[in-house]
């Protein structure tokens, strides 16, 4: 490192020199610069963004390739832009629409969800197998990967079933319940929970341990020892996320068959944190979870009837 700097300095003395002799030959003409300005004219989407998430929410999403926003631990590529436009309107259906209507306006949304969405193509694959859908920066990023499946079919039994489109199953897990459960973080980040919420399951979180703790993600275990998923399991920050996220984005069928599958000791545990993690939301945003969850589910029953890849601006 020592080498490294000491080379630094004696290239940048050099530079200086060329720079007073250069200075002293010529003069400088300021009006040309060394930069070139590689402004991109806007498309349809470009300007579909600008009205409905710069204006009201201040929120800027990407969907261009920009090395600098991109993971390089990982082999990506970008969305297509067919498939750029329908997670921005999906995203702005079911989750902002939803938010603008419990809350009354575009403030909660405006001063709350990070202000940057970076979308990438394809998912990270990592070394045991799984993938990697979405990550969130300090509260002010959230990145958005595999968005390219948006064009792909649903299968069943190797049968095409449905588009992913088309699936809310699939669209939430996916893509909802990551973009819900990093947005959790961001409120805990700056208000803690109860600690409460900790000791309900006490020692039974087990950090990285948890992939082989459990046979899979629907392992009935998770359930039983008082987890919305396995992932919940890693650390309490991590189920305070998986609870919120979890909830909002199940019917309550679907969340009365987890309860269900996790007995009554299971049951109850998780019946705990989340009373915990909505008198958290109500108390201290001012968020009702069970009015926000009707809202979300109310807008995913309607996605067979809408145009995801219509961003005409009205």
């Amino acid at each position: 490192m020592k080498m490294i700097n000491k080379i630094f300095g004696m290239l940048m003395l050099a530079a200086a020199a060329t720079f007073a002799v250069s200075c002293s030959d010529d003069d400088v003409d300021t009006s040309m610069s060394v930069i070139k300005d590689s402004q991109t004219p806007q498309n349809d989407l470009d300007k579909w963004l600008y009205a409905n998430y710069v204006k009201p929410y201040k929120v800027e999403l990407r969907y261009r390739w920009e090395d600098n926003e991109i993971s390089m631990d990982y082999i990506l590529v970008p969305p297509t832009y067919q498939n750029a436009v329908r997670m921005a309107r999906l995203l702005k259906f079911i989750c902002f629409d939803a938010f603008d209507e419990v809350t009354g306006s575009t403030r909660f949304i405006h001063d709350h969800f990070p202000k940057l969405v970076q979308l990438v193509g394809n998912p990270g694959w990592n070394t045991n197998s799984s993938m990697t859908l979405g990550s969130s920066e300090g509260g002010y990023k959230i990145n958005l990967w595999y968005v390219n499946h948006l064009g792909d079919m649903v299968y069943e039994d190797w049968v095409p079933k449905d588009s992913v489109l088309r699936n809310r199953q699939e669209l939430n897990a996916i893509f909802f319940h990551t973009i819900i459960h990093e947005f959790g973080h961001n409120f805990h980040q700056k208000v803690p929970y109860s600690t409460e919420f900790n000791q309900i399951t006490g020692n039974n979180y087990l950090g990285g341990m948890y992939t082989s703790e459990f046979e899979n993600a629907n392992d009935p275990q998770v359930q039983a020892m008082g987890f919305v998923t396995a992932y919940a399991s890693y650390s309490a920050d991590e189920d305070f996320a998986e609870t919120f996220s979890t909830y909002l984005c199940s019917t309550t069928e679907e969340f009365q068959a987890l309860l269900d599958r996790a007995g009554a000791t299971g049951e109850n545990k998780i019946q705990a944190k989340l009373r915990i993690v909505k008198d958290y939301f109500l108390k201290n945003w001012n968020l009702d979870m069970d009015a926000l969850r009707d809202a979300i589910q109310k807008r995913e029953a309607l996605i067979a009837t809408v145009d995801f890849d219509d961003i005409t601006l009205k």
